[in-house]
């Protein structure tokens, strides 16, 4: 087949496989413990934690930065306001919540560390209808919405007047596209764990990091987990609508079913034998090669497609993303292709092929690039559509880098960028309003973009850290 025929079905290929972009994740994290008028808990906290690093592995926004911890109801409505907000034009939109929860009159409220109703008619007052996070998700017209809710305690306000008031929580209807799951089932009670975690939330985080199970089947599991961990004494329970396409807490991407799949083509066909790994590779297959010739052959390139998920492709040191990040390259880049590619390690669909750009070496995922000739490479450095690339230092405080409307802590958070994270510089440095040493730089991640301190990240290429350029 002749070569510009091959080069066009692999482009092709690739740029199908790159249609379906990573999607946006957001969540809202409340851990409830530190109740002030009935029974402390004392795992809701540290449950809500494990939850936000759970997620962030996940590749989910934390609305508020982190674990919304000990929320009053004022701070409560605040919060999921904001996770309205922070979710529109969102993929996937999750609301976790730990602490007491009760049901009355068929209607589920989740209890805020303030609550202190003496009769029925303080509980809207005083407590957060669930209802209430569902409209938010639904206004935010999110394709797929998660409601997770450890909160089937005993009622805290037994004797207090709250006649209609039943043990665990009421069955809810799921809006279209979403899916709730509770601790236990419908009117039972959870427990709320001996060992620093609910058993609930405890499989939630272990089980939602496995790659390849789909959101049914990843509840399937926490369940059995679950039931086996309190001797059948407990079973989580799902309400779900139907759910348009497939969604992956861990190891493919959400929706990657949902379309006819295109043959699993690298888009560089590999040149020597296949490197062993610990499990057997799957077959990477390529299109009809050449006739031998003994003729030079050109030197292989990839180049990133500029449709890559937030500007950026991760280079790692493995096939697969459970290997950690070598560098971030920029969309529209161009570097040299080593010619061995492989299925990934994570059980993902699309191979990863080995690569060198600007002196590094790792692995890329085939889905976002195309081949190249070796003499386009070698001028991508000048290309103007490469722009440097920023990454975030692993001590950054709480594990987590704000992003501000102007270069100072003076102006408001935006939004925050996570420790390793990479992202695209937009130029611009300048000393910080509040006089201090370290000047702030104008970024752009996950679409967004606003300042940040340039003492927290590194040049993703160089290692270097930001000067005043501005």
């Amino acid at each position: 087949m002749d070569r510009a025929v091959r080069l066009l079905l692999a482009f092709v290929l690739m740029a199908v496989c790159s249609a379906a972009r990573a999607e946006t994740r957001v969540a809202l994290v409340v851990g409830n413990s530190a109740y002030r008028h009935v029974t402390a808990l004392d795992n809701p906290t540290k449950d809500a934690d494990l939850m936000v690093e759970t997620l962030r592995r996940l590749g989910f926004k934390l609305v508020g930065g982190g674990a919304q911890l000990d929320v009053d109801k004022a701070r409560f409505d605040t919060l999921v306001q904001q996770f309205g907000r922070d979710a529109a034009g969102a993929d996937v939109g999750l609301f976790y919540y730990a602490g007491h929860g009760v049901q009355i009159r068929g209607v589920n409220y989740l209890v805020p560390v303030g609550a202190n109703p003496t009769r029925e008619a303080d509980v809207d007052f005083q407590m957060l209808d669930v209802g209430l996070v569902l409209r938010q998700l639904e206004s935010a017209g999110t394709r797929l919405n998660i409601v997770l809710l450890d909160a089937c305690r005993n009622n805290p306000f037994g004797g207090r007047g709250l006649r209609s008031s039943g043990g665990g929580l009421a069955q809810m209807q799921a809006p279209e596209g979403t899916l709730i799951s509770y601790a236990t089932q419908p009117g039972n009670v959870a427990q709320d764990g001996d060992d620093g975690h609910s058993p609930y939330t405890r499989a939630l985080a272990e089980i939602m990091t496995r790659p390849g199970l789909d959101i049914f089947q990843t509840f399937n599991r926490v369940g059995l987990a679950v039931k086996k961990a309190t001797a059948n004494a407990q079973l989580p329970w799902l309400s779900s609508s139907p759910i348009q396409g497939d969604f992956y807490f861990s190891g493919q991407a959400a929706g990657a079913a949902a379309a006819p799949t295109p043959p699993q083509t690298a888009a560089i066909a590999p040149s020597a034998p296949v490197v062993s790994s610990p499990r057997p590779a799957e077959p990477v297959t390529t299109t009809n090669p050449p006739p031998v010739s003994s003729a030079p052959q050109p030197r292989r390139g990839f180049r990133v497609l500029d449709s890559v998920s937030e500007g950026i492709l991760n280079m790692r040191s493995g096939p697969g993303t459970g290997h950690p990040i070598v560098v971030a390259i920029p969309a529209g880049s161009s570097g040299a292709a080593k010619g061995n590619c492989r299925a990934p390690d994570d059980g993902g669909r699309h191979p990863w092929c080995e690569v060198e750009w600007r002196g590094r070496s790792g692995w890329v995922s085939s889905r976002s690039i195309v081949e190249t000739r070796g003499d386009e490479a070698a001028a991508a450095p000048s290309s103007s559509r490469a722009r440097p690339v920023f990454r975030v230092l692993g001590n950054v405080s709480q594990g987590i880098l704000y992003v501000r409307a102007g270069p100072g802590t003076g102006h408001p958070a935006l939004f925050s960028i996570p420790a390793g994270a990479s992202g695209i510089q937009l130029g611009r440095c300048r000393r910080s309003e509040e006089g201090g040493s370290a000047p702030w730089c104008e970024v752009e991640w996950g679409g967004r973009s606003g300042w940040a301190s340039a003492c927290c990240m590194v040049d993703a290429a160089t290692g270097a850290f930001a000067t005043v350029r501005d």
